[in-house]
């Protein structure tokens, strides 16, 4: 992808999406560490490995195109104290719901094909696991009706 491929509200819109996946990654770290159910084990260790996947290829997209990828903060606010393996799970599910907004917002800025496929996967992705993480814990609605809106 050339820089005239990316425009600059999709250039913003995926540095913003990425920003969103560097703390994704964070977080489920930090969820790693409170996970013992073997469903929740399994979530959060196919969650990180696609965060990770996701990171990575949307910093080669911004290299590609010209424009430096910012880089992640040394750490990130959970949006309440994780505790528990629930409380752990519910950061999981904002950090989801964060990706599927930051995802919708290049689907919706995107006028390049690749970069369009690769939005709609990371925000098909996220609105999956988040569902998986809510059922996990038993959360209703499990799933919401437009991923991506808040």
């Amino acid at each position: 992808m050339s820089s005239a491929e990316l425009s600059e509200n999709g250039e913003r819109a995926l540095k913003r999406a990425l920003g969103s996946e560097h703390a994704a990654v964070w977080l489920y770290g930090l969820a790693k560490a409170f996970a013992a159910d073997s469903g929740v084990v399994s979530a959060v260790d196919e969650g990180i490995s696609a965060h990770r996947d996701h990171r990575d290829r949307t910093r080669r997209l911004l290299r590609g195109a010209g424009s430096t990828p910012p880089p992640a903060d040394p750490a990130y606010q959970p949006p309440e104290s994780v505790t528990d393996q629930t409380s752990a799970v519910h950061a999981l599910v904002a950090a989801e719901q964060d990706c599927s907004v930051g995802w919708l917002a290049v689907l919706e800025r995107s006028e390049d094909r690749r970069l369009s496929q690769l939005a709609l996967d990371c925000l098909t992705g996220a609105a999956t696991r988040a569902t998986t993480l809510r059922l996990e814990i038993g959360e209703q609605p499990s799933f919401p009706a437009f991923p991506g809106r808040t």
